[in-house]
């Protein structure tokens, strides 16, 4: 998550041994020296009513995806559209497998009665 942190306010970017980092409803970053000289519950930036949650490795992964870069998104996304994508086709041919049987069968019984009609007719 390192990448395309830094504080909206100071311009900080996280070290080692710098402070938390937070990020608000708003979608501002701002670490946490800045966030304490605030308002509560108030943007530093645009000043709006907002909430914050503090950016660690525990954040959830949707917000963890906003700072990562675009090419391990890309990578990450494509897994999971092969991973869809073939649990769908492996689907799709199970349905086509079930429907060609049911034709078949279906011939077959059209194939006998025209047989029988056939048969009736001479």
């Amino acid at each position: 998550m390192a990448a395309l942190v830094f504080c909206n306010v100071c311009f900080r970017q996280p070290r080692t041994a710098t402070p938390r980092f937070s990020l608000t409803n708003c979608g501002h970053v701002i670490c946490e020296p800045c966030l304490q000289k605030g308002k509560k519950d108030e943007c530093l930036i645009c000043r709006a009513p907002c909430r914050t949650i503090f950016l660690s490795k525990k954040t959830n992964p949707e917000i963890q995806s906003l700072f990562m870069g675009l090419d391990m998104l890309c990578k990450k996304y494509s897994r999971e559209i092969t991973q869809i994508s073939e649990f769908q086709e492996k689907h799709r041919r199970r349905l086509l497998a079930y429907y060609r049987g049911k034709i078949a069968k279906l011939e077959e019984s059209l194939k006998k009665a025209t047989q029988q009609i056939h048969q009736i007719q001479w």
